[in-house]
């Protein structure tokens, strides 16, 4: 196992530069343009891009302005952080937030200043753009330089090498299925609502909702495998493989007292730690990949299947 590493000058300036950066950029858009910003500008477009709605610019300044603040102070603490990986992932979310939100600010008051007042739709990508790489940056320097992930080894089970050895797990979550059902519904009645306007509205507002609640449903329960193919996480509803681990990517495997807020929340989760699919506060399965992510699984008797992973590991190890 490696440790995490030493902090150079240039992995603190890729945490604490986005979001600084960011901060100056919306001081100084407002500075020079505080003398002709109007008292309220376009906030809010039709799909063509004309105004719909208008509001004060300085509210929506403060908020940007504050999340900004926000992911600079959330980057200092991640460079003292013992848990970068997780750091690293709420820095992410942070500032992705005030990157989207700060470019949108100075778009739309170059566009109530020296613009047409219009705000074409494509322009949604490019804030989500510099959102994306504010917040990927410093979380890639982060988990470059951040320790293995922490979990509790697990012991080989006692086994002759040549011993054929497997362990089945399943769980689930009552509310992803609940929520996915709620969110399929919606979709279907947001898609028949819609058609009455034409079949490319109703597509739109039905099939990104539909496809949403299928997902949470398929992921719903799963069953957790581990043998000599490595470690598979199943959809038990539809069969589709969630997540698979062979063995010859694993570094070794354990279990950890899971908390939801390290790997991202509930659910299907990707963060700096690694994919994660939780369901619950509790004992989840890790398995540790060569290069320092991991993969984990809430799951009962999550130590047994740590176990069977480990004894799979040593006999490969030994042939």
């Amino acid at each position: 196992m490696t440790t995490a590493s030493p902090l150079t000058t240039a992995t603190r300036v890729a945490v604490v530069a986005p979001a600084a950066v960011l901060v100056l950029a919306l001081g100084a858009t407002a500075a020079v343009l505080a003398p002709v910003l109007p008292a309220r500008i376009p906030i809010h477009f039709q799909a063509d891009g004309r105004a719909d709605g208008w509001g004060s610019p300085w509210l929506l300044l403060g908020i940007a302005l504050g999340l900004g603040v926000l992911g600079v102070a959330l980057a200092v603490a991640a460079l003292r952080a013992r848990d970068r990986r997780t750091a690293g992932t709420w820095l992410l979310v942070a500032n992705l937030l005030a990157g989207s939100l700060a470019t949108a600010w100075v778009v739309l008051a170059l566009s109530a200043t020296v613009g047409d007042g219009t705000f074409p739709m494509w322009w949604s990508l490019v804030l989500l753009a510099v959102g994306g790489v504010a917040g990927a940056v410093p979380l890639v320097a982060l988990v470059r330089v951040a320790g293995p992930v922490p979990a509790h080894d697990g012991e080989p089970l006692d086994v002759p090498a040549t011993a054929r050895v497997s362990w089945r797990g399943s769980v689930g979550s009552s509310w992803f299925a609940g929520i996915g059902a709620v969110i399929l519904v919606a979709g279907v009645a947001a898609g028949v609502a819609a058609s009455a306007v034409d079949a490319g509205t109703a597509a739109l507002a039905g099939i990104p909702l539909a496809a949403a609640g299928l997902g949470m449903l398929a992921t719903a329960r799963v069953e957790v495998t581990a043998d000599r193919r490595g470690l598979r996480v199943t959809s038990t509803w539809t069969r589709l493989p969630i997540m698979r681990v062979p063995l010859d990517r694993m570094e070794s495997a354990g279990w950890e007292d899971v908390s939801p807020g390290q790997w991202g929340g509930w659910g299907l989760r990707f963060s700096g730690r690694g994919l994660a699919y939780v369901t619950r506060s509790g004992p989840g399965l890790v398995v540790r990949l060569r290069g320092g992510r991991a993969r984990l699984v809430t799951v009962a008797d999550a130590d047994r299947g740590a176990s069977v992973l480990e004894a799979l590991l040593r006999a490969r190890r030994a042939a």
